[in-house]
């Protein structure tokens, strides 16, 4: 059996797990459901039974995998330190092998993802965005009540169409001004964020360039490949980690900027798509190494805080990749204290997931509602003027909420802020 096999190569971090149930209270969509099948150790022991012949997995049993944000907030909550992020995409690797679904469907999936991070997709789904938005289109779309004739998933995305942020980020060389030149940077762009945040990203690049970096943002790179790999293709992941492996080893800078945290994530995870020590498994490595998240750069480089005041009320959600797989948990808090005048305010369970997952308020349009009310609510509770994330799945999202419940807290980009106070520092 196919999903067994795809089980088995990851069978020794299945039998890590003893079943603690520490995982439980970390899991949103367990505790939106309270059902353990909805639960890592749930999630866990289905694979398990699989490997043990106990249970030959069907359409239902795939539910409770696809129900999955892949948040991973189970693993740093784990004692036996299960790799379960590892365990999921395996997992959801048979089951895309196996799934029945038409010929067609996969075929239009398929595509779907390939046009998805495909650059010039991106630029003209950016425009496609900004004229939806500017005419209002989702009144119309509404009033002829178009929604009546489309699945929940369409309508779904219908109403998570986001606003879009300035043109989207060029490819090039973007240099400092400044007479001490440092290390040249390079600059990972990635799928959501040059199409629909293309000022956030110019944002970041101009934080970098006020350090002393040179940021070179190389026309070759493709998606670092955690659509696909969330999606159980793994397959054209590997493909895509290759080619960005290929080309950032290759590249003259020092390091690797990332101001996405799924792409981070994913990224510096290359090495667990080959073989130890295979060519690609030491290259992955390398890369790794001169791989930083902005965040924990901007903390560690910057010496000359911000003089611009912001008084404001400000809060910040984590985006789980960052704080759960790359441990990076204080870098941006600390870079959003160090903007004067900002009153933090910490946001109660912050290091419980928004639901966005990055398709996964696609796919799991019920489930991403579940867990995003929760949180919205939170965040409603706490009276922020200004809540902060580091990556597009969240913003998008929090946005997305706020809107719902009609909330004046706005969403914002850490680098935002931090770039805002530095500009009207210089007034």
């Amino acid at each position: 059996m196919i999903i067994k096999e795809h089980i088995e190569r990851v069978k020794d971090e299945v039998y890590k797990c003893v079943h603690c149930g520490f995982c439980l209270t970390a899991c949103p969509t367990y505790l939106v459901s309270g059902l353990e099948t909805e639960s890592p150790r749930g999630r866990i022991s289905l694979m398990k039974a699989t490997i043990e012949d106990q249970i030959v997995p069907d359409q239902n049993t795939f539910l409770h995998w696809d129900r999955c944000i892949q948040c991973r907030a189970c693993e740093p909550a784990c004692p036996s330190g299960v790799n379960y992020g590892l365990l999921i995409e395996s997992t959801k690797e048979g089951i895309n092998v196996v799934r029945s679904k038409s010929k067609l469907y996969k075929f239009i999936f398929k595509i779907i993802l390939k046009l998805a991070i495909s650059n010039r997709f991106i630029n003209f789904n950016s425009y496609i965005f900004r004229i939806y938005k500017k005419f209002n289109l989702s009144n119309i779309f509404n009033k002829l009540k178009i929604s009546r004739f489309l699945p929940n998933s369409i309508k779904t995305l219908e109403s998570m169409i986001p606003n879009v942020y300035g043109k989207p980020l060029k490819f090039g060389s973007y240099l400092t001004s400044n007479s001490i030149k440092k290390e040249k940077l390079g600059f990972f762009r990635g799928c959501i964020m040059p199409g629909i945040h293309g000022d956030n990203m110019r944002a970041s690049v101009n934080l970098l360039n006020l350090l002393g970096y040179d940021v070179t943002i190389p026309e070759s790179q493709v998606c670092c490949g955690s659509l696909n790999s969330h999606n159980g293709d793994m397959a054209t992941t590997r493909e895509l980690a290759k080619s960005n492996i290929d080309l950032f080893l290759k590249a003259d800078y020092k390091y690797l900027i990332i101001s996405a945290a799924g792409c981070g994530t994913r990224i510096k995870e290359y090495s667990q798509l080959f073989e130890k020590g295979s060519e690609y498994w030491d290259k992955s490595i390398q890369l790794k190494n001169k791989t930083y998240d902005i965040h924990e750069f901007l903390f560690e480089n910057i010496k000359t805080p911000p003089r611009g005041v912001i008084n404001k009320n400000v809060g910040y959600q984590p985006a789980c990749h960052l704080l759960n797989t790359q441990k990076i948990d204080e870098p941006p808090i600390e870079l959003i204290k160090m903007v004067p005048g900002i009153n933090f305010i910490p946001i109660p369970s912050s290091n419980i997931c928004c639901g966005a997952g990055g398709a996964y308020s696609v796919t799991q349009p019920k489930w991403s509602k579940m867990v995003l009310n929760k949180k919205i609510n939170e965040i409603k509770d706490s009276h922020l003027d200004i809540i902060t994330v580091s990556n597009p799945g969240c913003f998008i999202q929090l946005q997305g909420g706020a809107e719902m419940l009609k909330l004046k807290t706005e969403v914002m980009y850490v680098t935002d802020l931090l770039y805002n106070s530095y500009i009207k520092g210089e007034d």
